[in-house]
């Protein structure tokens, strides 16, 4: 698209994860923009706003409950960043008995990158879904 909704951000990650005894997981990704020509740049600012890096964890309380935090920074002098926590809770059960994979998913954040299209604003949101795959 055009400016201004033009949302170009080609990247390279660095990442890494552990588990620990299927009840914590925890994920650290830093990443670094790939150069654009500032002719063609339409987002120059955007490293500034949705962050260089982010550390994610996640608990699964039981078998039916997991908690989520994911912490992300512009690791700059900015100062931007975002949280967002996130619960998710199994609802029924599946074929056979067994554990469903259909999810009450339930989320606050608050900071900048919440999506794309508004990645330069500082927002709070709390979204309600349902996660149809758990992987």
């Amino acid at each position: 698209q055009s400016l201004p909704l033009s949302r170009s951000w080609n990247r390279a990650y660095l990442m890494t994860g552990m588990e620990l005894d299927n009840r914590w997981s925890v994920n650290a990704r830093l990443w670094k923009r790939l150069p654009e020509g500032a002719a063609s740049d339409d987002n120059p600012g955007i490293n500034d706003s949705l962050g260089r890096g982010e550390l994610s964890a996640f608990w699964n309380m039981d078998k039916d409950n997991t908690l989520g935090l994911t912490l992300r920074s512009s690791l700059s002098s900015s100062r931007r960043g975002s949280a967002r926590l996130e619960w998710l809770q199994t609802l029924g059960t599946g074929l056979g008995g067994g554990k469903s994979n259909l999810r009450l998913h339930t989320q606050l954040f608050s900071g900048y990158g919440d999506s794309m299209v508004d990645f330069n604003r500082k927002r709070t949101v709390f979204s309600v879904g349902l996660s149809l795959v758990d992987f």
